[in-house]
């Protein structure tokens, strides 16, 4: 007894897929279900890929911009003054030795000892400003300590510049720098010395031109030149009384300075002392034991 099947409708129920059998089908079959399987693959790997995951974290906390200590900027202040009349005494001694300006002969034969004063001084608070200098833009404390040893041998330096000249010129007894130039012609000054004073000055001789003079075309018996002294008295005054005048008033000045770098060398930067800890919150090493692989320090003892 045959049965008909031309009554059962085709659904999506019964389209059932076919099994796969490796070992029925073709080479070919077997191929096309690869690269079917492959691409599925690459398709799944590219959207897991395309998928990005990402964790949002807090910006952190914008930090404060680091500023100055007012003691650093007045230190800075103070050293900046001392570099500028330090260098200013290095630069007028260096236009006198190099004759730059009209009198600087008579200066380097009159005064020589005190142009000398003048350079050493000068070279010193120079070198000891670079120096604060190095110490205020490092934060280096031990470097300002130097500078503050340094900043006395300046000040001895420029104190004795103001002596020197003062005791040279005192304006209080105008004789005695009289004595003191008709001494120094007539027991040490050489002939070039003199000769310079002479082109320089227009005279001829000290006093007249009878009173040791040093012959040149115009310095001859009978000349009408008058003798150096007076002209020679009237410039070393002058210029002894701006240098004792100068180097007094610098004196307040490079003591505030001083005073300045004693009391605001610790005060560069906003660390209290040398950065330790107080006394309060201190680990005392009595109380730390070392801990070792089979125990506490305390237990090696025993041994």
């Amino acid at each position: 007894m045959s049965r008909s099947y031309s009554n059962i409708t085709a659904t999506p129920e019964n389209n059932l897929e076919v099994p796969v059998r490796p070992w029925v089908g073709s080479r070919s079959d077997l191929r096309e279900r690869r690269l079917s399987t492959a691409s599925q693959d690459s398709a799944n790997d590219s959207t897991s890929h395309s998928i990005h995951v990402v964790k949002a974290f807090p910006s952190p906390p914008a930090r404060k911009r680091a500023t100055w200590t007012p003691h650093k900027w007045w230190l800075l202040f103070t050293n900046t003054l001392m570099f500028f009349y330090s260098m200013t005494m290095v630069v007028m001694s260096i236009l006198t030795y190099m004759d730059l300006w009209y009198y600087s002969k008579v200066a380097i034969v009159s005064e020589v000892l005190i142009l000398n004063l003048m350079l050493s001084a000068g070279c010193i608070c120079l070198f000891t400003s670079l120096v604060g200098y190095t110490g205020i833009m490092l934060n280096n404390r031990a470097v300002l300590t130097i500078y503050n040893t340094l900043m006395w041998p300046c000040l001895a330096m420029i104190a004795s510049i103001g002596y020197v000249a003062y005791r040279k010129a005192l304006p209080s007894r105008p004789g005695v720098l009289y004595q003191r130039l008709s001494q120094a012609w007539h027991d040490f000054f050489s002939s070039t010395d003199r000769k310079v004073i002479q082109a320089y000055l227009h005279c001829c001789g000290l006093k007249t031109f009878t009173d040791m003079p040093e012959p040149s075309y115009k310095c001859f018996p009978r000349t009408l030149l008058p003798g150096c002294q007076h002209k020679f008295h009237d410039i070393t005054a002058k210029g002894l009384q701006i240098v004792y005048a100068g180097a007094f008033s610098l004196i307040p000045v490079h003591l505030v300075a001083l005073t300045s770098g004693l009391l605001c060398s610790n005060h560069i930067d906003r660390r209290f002392g040398k950065g330790l800890p107080p006394k309060m919150y201190r680990v005392e090493n009595l109380g730390l034991v070392a801990g070792t692989p089979m125990g506490s320090s305390m237990n090696l003892a025993n041994y």
